[in-house]
């Protein structure tokens, strides 16, 4: 089945525009389109009706892309700008970015089309999400002032003795809500018994101040009748007699339970997307520092002879670097800044793939079962990543059947209706694929499930656990485009569920496996950016030592000042992704511009969106990951070299 999509292009050729429309239907997209060239006519498209995306053109006879830019993000729509251009070059298409476009793909690349399109109507989605989430708590916030200060609310008055609240606190109203006859609530400390045992000590300690400050707005949760417990808004005023003296209580009590589930989903979705750009900037600054180290030891390691007793001591810090690297790839899967190979794939052979190896993780003691549904549909994901995902679901599932148990592994297809897209604000509603791991584990309490994807949380002793296993399964699942959810109460066992989205596409079968070959040499000239120091000093040995010609610059602007004082020709620039003042692609797109042949090779400690779309390589662009070894350099910088 083709899923609807709302399609306005502007765009001056009507072959050009009839060309996405057939990517699209491709794609199994079934769009509904409008072709425009003018302002006045896309003015008109825009006020008709809404939107789901928008292709433009960069350069028309009576328009152009930018002109169109201007007057969508003018009118403060939020609508997916793509550049769909033969003209557009790598320097304007970065200025265009900035500007608001989304992506651009050229017309002679519409390969690029497809993914570009799924994964900026998935961001779009998720903007949306978060604003109605927002706006969602604004009407219940304001709802709540109203009801509280209308007569809506549920009211109650006490008398007070002296400065004794009477026992008649709960009124047979409250008591209703709540679920209880008003029989059962006889007895002074009933309301004190029936609070969450966390608010009991506030809450006490708040009540006798309406004595002095004559006012106390208090939230709290209250039990219910079914056991579960509400968040209750409770505020209360004292009055008086003539003389001062405290008469009664009159008070108005409103169940927030509802507000307080999206405020603490908001909250949630904050605080993880903070602690992801914390991680995120970490792991590059840490990348530099880990290439600098395992560089310079594999630089020591190759000049030792084979019998040297310091070899080991190499090895040793070869290895540490290897772990400390392994720990920045985790974070840079849970701030999503990793850099995917995504491809149309069965769920279930991603499973098959890592069975016996689980079988052999868990031990004897823990029962594995799978439940894998024999028509599962496909999905669109790094199927490297996905095994990440089960190993560590599967490692976390162990660890907590201590003394053996049943663990299952079970896929299906899913349809996620509105209603369970209201009840989680991350979910669009649709179709998906399921990935469910359960174990008969001890289970976890709400604070811990709170907390359970949090980088460097861990439940487990001290030395055990890195608490990232959890947090790299987040991060890996968001960056896919799905959605995790997890079940679990102490003492019943933990179920995870992954809902991604499910895709009308043939499967894609993986690149071949190049042949092992000998470390590449080369005799070009190399243009080496970095602005860290060490980094920069061992890159340079690196490649010299392969026998390449090397130019060294910290910045673009001094890469720029060495390269037009160099008279001999200049055969690849390898730049580091950010630069100070200057980024990698905007220095890239200059060079090029002068020097149409030159090969660029990009380095980076994380991704950066001037190269990498939420973790998509562009075609053609050349990518290596800090931290590298001398090898995978050499390899990179001769395959960028060879390459068409």
């Amino acid at each position: 089945m083709h899923a609807p999509l709302r399609v306005l292009i502007v765009e001056d050729s009507e072959d050009d525009a009839l060309l996405l429309v057939r990517e699209l239907r491709r794609g199994g997209f079934e769009p509904a389109f409008e072709r425009v060239d003018t302002p006045d006519a896309l003015r008109a498209a825009l006020a008709r009706q809404e939107w789901d995306i928008l292709f433009a053109d960069y350069s028309m006879p009576h328009f152009s892309g930018t002109a169109a830019l201007a007057l969508v993000r003018e009118r403060g729509l939020d609508l997916p700008f793509i550049f769909v251009s033969a003209t557009i070059g790598e320097d304007t298409a970065v200025e265009a970015m900035r500007a608001g476009a989304q992506d651009y793909v050229t017309k002679g690349n519409l390969k690029r089309l497809l993914p570009a399109v799924e994964r900026e109507l998935r961001d779009a989605r998720e903007r949306r999400d978060r604003k109605r989430a927002e706006a969602t708590l604004r009407v219940t916030q304001e709802r709540l002032r109203q009801v509280t200060a209308s007569s809506t609310a549920v009211l109650y008055a006490t008398s007070v003795h002296g400065e004794t609240f009477r026992p008649n606190w709960v009124s047979e109203n409250i008591t209703r809500i709540m679920g209880y006859a008003a029989a059962e609530a006889l007895g002074p400390t009933w309301w004190t018994d029936h609070l969450h045992p966390e608010d009991r000590d506030p809450v006490l300690a708040a009540v006798p101040s309406i004595l002095s400050r004559d006012h106390v707005a208090l939230e709290y949760r209250f039990r219910h009748k079914d056991g579960s417990y509400h968040w209750i808004h409770d505020e209360a005023r004292l009055t008086r007699d003539t003389g001062g003296r405290p008469v009664e209580v009159f008070g108005s009590w409103v169940d927030i339970t509802e507000r307080k589930a999206l405020e603490m989903q908001l909250l949630q979705a904050q605080k993880m997307e903070a602690v992801g750009l914390l991680a995120g900037g970490v792991a590059h600054d840490f990348n530099n520092v880990l290439t600098a180290i395992a560089g310079y030891a594999e630089l020591l390691r190759e000049d030792l002879p084979g019998d040297d007793a310091r070899r080991g001591d190499l090895e040793e810090i070869l290895r540490a670097t290897d772990r400390a690297a392994t720990l920045t790839r985790q974070l840079l899967a849970f701030s999503r800044r990793q850099v995917l190979a995504p491809r149309v794939l069965d769920l279930n052979t991603v499973v098959a793939s890592v069975d016996n190896m689980l079988r052999r993780l868990i031990g004897a003691d823990v029962a594995l079962r799978t439940a894998l549904a024999s028509d599962l549909g496909a999905v669109r994901a790094d199927p490297g990543q996905l095994e990440q995902v089960i190993m560590n679901l599967v490692v976390n599932a162990r660890d907590a059947m201590p003394r053996g148990g049943k663990l299952t592994i079970e896929t299906a297809n899913a349809e996620l209706d509105e209603s369970y897209a209201l009840e989680h604000p991350a979910v669009v509603a649709g179709p998906f694929v399921m990935l469910a791991v359960s174990d008969s584990g001890v289970g976890m309490d709400a604070a811990t499930q709170a907390r359970i994807f949090e980088p460097f949380f861990t439940t487990k002793e001290k030395g055990k656990g890195t608490g990232l296993g959890l947090a790299t399964v987040y991060g890996i699942v968001k960056q896919s485009g799905g959605n995790i959810w997890l079940y679990s109460e102490p003492g019943r066992g933990t179920t995870f569920k992954i809902y991604l989205p499910r895709v009308d596409q043939p499967l894609e079968l993986p690149a071949p496996t190049p042949a092992a070959r000998e470390t590449p040499r080369g005799t070009e000239t190399v243009l080496l950016v970095e602005d860290d120091e060490a980094v920069r000093t061992l890159a340079r040995k690196m490649l010299a030592s392969h026998g390449y010609t090397v130019l060294a610059a910290p910045s673009g602007a001094d890469a720029l000042e060495l390269a037009a004082s160099h008279a001999g020709p200049i055969h690849l620039l390898v730049t580091d992704v950010v630069l100070p003042g200057m980024s990698g692609r905007e220095l890239a797109a200059r060079f090029q511009s002068v020097r149409p042949g030159l090969k660029v090779l990009y380095t980076s400690g994380y991704t950066d969106e001037a190269v990498v779309h939420h973790g998509v390589l562009d075609p053609g662009i050349a990518f290596l990951q800090k931290p590298f070894t001398s090898g995978a350099l050499a390899r990179k910088v001769r395959e960028t070299l060879d390459s068409g």
